[in-house]
């Protein structure tokens, strides 16, 4: 949401100013301020977006508003009667948008148009005003909206035109979103990708968030979770405790990172919907960047790594952290594991590959294709018809197929 609003935030403001005050004119950068015959004589425009419009002919504007309105024909633009009105010399109200210090701009500008479906009337009094905010909740950069207040002023009318105060709910001086203000985007009525979870544009999102983000069933849309939403991105997830007892954050199950290990992330004292992502890989001790996100000063805790076993060759991972149906799998006698306790996962699997295919020959087998699984792994009264086919040392040919069904082998397609 990168606004371009200098179409009110022309220069060269002029003013010309009875003697007396009650009796003073006003002129702003579209000249001096037109009565509603004079605008109804013009032609109409921005019907079509519900705003109150009309034609000004391009050489009565200043080149600087040019490249922000919409053109009439090719010899006049479309003004806001907000602004002819006034020649668009009083600067715009004041509002609240997405938590922060906005002004009432109309829904003919073709910049506020174009986000409509975004933007608020809030306290706007206009009909066709919408609150544009100063600072854009997409990337924390200005709007350029805000520029009006004071550059849409009179010469000489500064008591009559001071910069209205803030509207702003949020306390800039801090990171997080107040809890206490309305939500910065109410996802309510977006189209909802998970309990916890809406879609969005992928216009709007920052393109560094977007690549983690999973894509809707419209393809243009990103599937965000609602805290992203209601607070701009500007949030703190819950801290918890994770795999091995680590610190941890509470990140929604939307997130493909997160998804993809929802069988060994518990879920603490996160909802349901989430689940407890450690701050450090407990495998290699690097940083996941769950403890990075937003306004999070980042861990107090230093990594807690997984016992290695199998030679270094596997890492000891709790019991309850792995699912019911894999445990006989794994190897339960590792010296270097807590018995009944923990188990001995090959780096492989905990890595998530890489699961390279191969060919054997086995007495029982016979000849046989499979994937290369490390020896680690407990193949119980099965192993001896495995044989060491093309793999490296230390590694087994597992079957993908065994009398034409899938053993559900890790790896294979």
């Amino acid at each position: 949401m990168r606004w371009m609003l200098a179409l009110v935030c022309v220069t060269g403001c002029t003013a010309t100013m009875d003697d007396g005050g009650a009796g003073q004119t006003c002129e702003g950068p579209l000249g001096p301020a037109l009565s509603l015959t004079e605008i109804n004589s013009m032609s109409t425009c921005c019907q079509a977006e519900g705003g109150e419009a009309h034609c000004m002919a391009n050489a009565n504007l200043p080149a600087e508003l040019m490249p922000f309105v919409a053109a009439c024909d090719s010899g006049s633009s479309c003004i806001p009667d907000s602004f002819l009105k006034t020649g668009a010399s009083t600067p715009p109200a004041s509002c609240t948008a997405f938590g922060g210090d906005g002004v009432c701009l109309s829904r003919c500008i073709p910049q506020v148009s174009e986000n409509a479906g975004l933007l608020r009337p809030d306290t706007c009094t206009g009909v066709d005003e919408l609150c544009v905010p100063c600072i854009s909740p997409i990337d924390n950069m200005p709007t350029g909206a805000c520029d009006l207040r004071t550059l849409a002023t009179c010469n000489g009318g500064d008591d009559n035109n001071a910069t209205p105060p803030s509207n702003a709910c949020d306390d800039p001086s801090t990171c997080n979103y107040e809890a206490s203000c309305p939500p910065v985007l109410d996802p309510a009525p977006l189209v909802s990708c998970a309990a916890d979870a809406h879609c969005v544009d992928a216009g709007l999102v920052p393109a560094g968030s977007a690549a983690q983000l999973a894509t809707c069933t419209d393809p243009t849309k990103l599937c965000v979770p609602d805290i992203f939403i209601e607070t701009g991105g500007k949030f703190t997830p819950p801290t918890c405790r994770s795999v091995n007892d680590a610190e941890g954050r509470c990140l929604s199950l939307v997130l493909p990172s997160v998804k993809a290990q929802e069988g060994l992330l518990p879920q603490s004292t996160c909802a349901t919907t989430e689940r407890c992502t450690p701050c450090y890989s407990p495998i290699d001790g690097t940083p996941t960047g769950a403890c990075s996100q937003s306004c999070d000063v980042g861990p107090t805790e230093p990594a807690k790594t997984f016992t290695a076993c199998c030679g270094n060759r596997g890492k000891c991972v709790a019991a309850s952290s792995i699912p019911d149906d894999q445990e006989g799998n794994l190897d339960n006698s590792d010296d270097a594991c807590v018995e009944d306790v923990e188990l001995c996962v090959p780096d492989q699997i905990l890595n998530n590959g890489p699961f390279t295919t191969c060919n054997a020959n086995s007495f029982l087998l016979g000849q046989y294709t499979g994937v290369c699984l490390s020896d680690c792994l407990d193949f119980g009264i099965q192993g001896i018809a495995l044989a060491r086919g093309n793999c490296m040392n230390n590694f087994k040919c597992a079957p993908c197929t065994q009398n034409g069904q899938p053993t559900g082998a890790p790896g294979c397609p």
